[in-house]
């Protein structure tokens, strides 16, 4: 399949639903709001009973794309259980969704079923499991998401960037011809792209997002790539970059759980060499994160579906989700009316790679690092083109063209 063979949501402005599995609450209600602030992507989780088809039913009825993850209580090791994939089928035969995500996390220790953690969360054994459930869900039609990760970078246990280093090799490895296939027939590549506090807007009003490539990092830590740092509204590139390594193709990729997080005491700042903010700044950056986003992402990049829209007016018992919502009980949060104002997404081609002039050379910016392609390292000097100290971390190579 190529990229234009793929159902593509009405937007790439997308919200994570409730974090319970069921649909107890007022359907019309939620679709109005979600129709309001524009948004085109829906992600649900549903329990393996149908529990939220009827809900998801609605949404397509109203042109938002509902992505389902067929949620069970600590997944790992194993594969989906017959009753999940019969439903699968309801959910492609009767037009609803075609859109699956069958684990989640697997590299963190409570999305495994007690004493089976292990340190690094056992990529191989993940992805074998993630091969039978990938041809299960395309033999029924549907498109499933190569698992999401929780953006550790190199945590020494739950590391993310070592897990789908692992994990892409094992494939190339043990199972080419499979992972190939399935990637080549509808799998996709879910991630959870967490903004943290990893943006800012400079003088000029420009606002960046590109961590860890963004002139802030780059001056602390010269060189410093996506492969070393995936804390970042682009983390996605680190599985986008190993698919196209190992394997040459290129998928969808949409973020299910992530962008800019609530603040829950006051302010938020992960990262002290950026500003914090608190839930008027949550409101902004969320604006500007999703202007961004249209305007920056390839063609590839199909959505973003920030955690999270509410808890408990959706029915879930309270919990530690309580502060991540949008809306809350007696509140709604400065970012609903302002996604809301934001108008129509940004309509209009993506950005492509500049092409060489037929017939001449063409100097490719490298960096001397082997995790950067040659369109991050364009455009990590387009930052620093004025700056002459960075241009030594890159040597040009002349090359003809194509």
């Amino acid at each position: 399949m190529q990229l234009s063979d793929f159902e593509r949501p009405p937007s790439l402005r997308g919200i994570h639903g409730s974090p319970g599995t069921h649909a107890n609450f007022d359907h019309d209600y939620w679709i109005r709001q979600a129709q309001e602030m524009g948004i085109g992507i829906y992600k649900l989780m549903d329990d393996g009973s149908g529990s939220v088809l009827e809900f998801a039913r609605k949404l397509r009825a109203n042109n938002i794309m509902p992505i389902v993850r067929m949620w069970k209580d600590r997944p790992n090791p194993g594969t989906l259980p017959s009753q999940d994939l019969s439903y699968v089928r309801r959910y492609v035969e009767e037009g609803i969704t075609r859109w699956f995500e069958v684990n989640n996390e697997p590299n963190l220790p409570h999305e495994w079923r007690m004493g089976q953690w292990q340190s690094g969360g056992r990529p191989e054994l993940v992805v074998q499991n993630w091969l039978i459930d990938a041809e299960a869900v395309i033999q029924l039609g549907g498109y499933p998401a190569f698992p999401a990760l929780a953006q550790c970078s190199f945590h020494p246990e739950c590391s993310s960037i070592r897990w789908y280093v692992d994990a892409f090799e094992w494939l190339a490895r043990n199972a080419a011809d499979r992972a190939r296939e399935v990637f080549s027939r509808g799998a996709w590549i879910a991630t959870h792209d967490a903004v943290l506090n990893h943006c800012y807007r400079d003088e000029a009003g420009e606002w960046h997002f590109e961590y860890p490539y963004d002139p802030v990092c780059q001056a602390d830590r010269p060189g410093r790539t996506i492969m070393d740092d995936d804390n970042s509204l682009i983390g996605h590139r680190v599985p986008v970059q190993l698919l196209r390594e190992h394997f040459d193709l290129e998928v969808p990729v949409m973020s299910t759980e992530g962008g800019v997080f609530v603040p829950h005491d006051g302010t938020a700042q992960w990262d002290p060499r950026y500003p914090a903010y608190d839930i008027g700044g949550h409101a902004e950056r969320t604006v500007a994160m999703f202007r961004w986003l249209e305007r920056n992402t390839p063609d590839y990049y199909f959505g973003m579906c920030p955690w999270l829209i509410a808890s408990e007016l959706m029915g879930h018992p309270p919990g530690p989700w309580s502060k991540d919502c949008w809306f809350w009980v007696g509140r709604e949060l400065p970012v609903v009316a302002a996604v809301k104002q934001m108008g129509p997404p940004l309509m209009g081609p993506r950005p492509e790679p500049e092409q060489p002039v037929p017939g001449e050379p063409s100097q490719k910016a490298r960096l001397i690092s082997q995790w950067m392609t040659d369109e991050e390292a364009q455009e990590w000097l387009d930052h620093f083109a004025q700056d002459e100290k960075y241009r030594t971390l890159f040597r040009t190579e002349s090359r003809g063209s194509d």
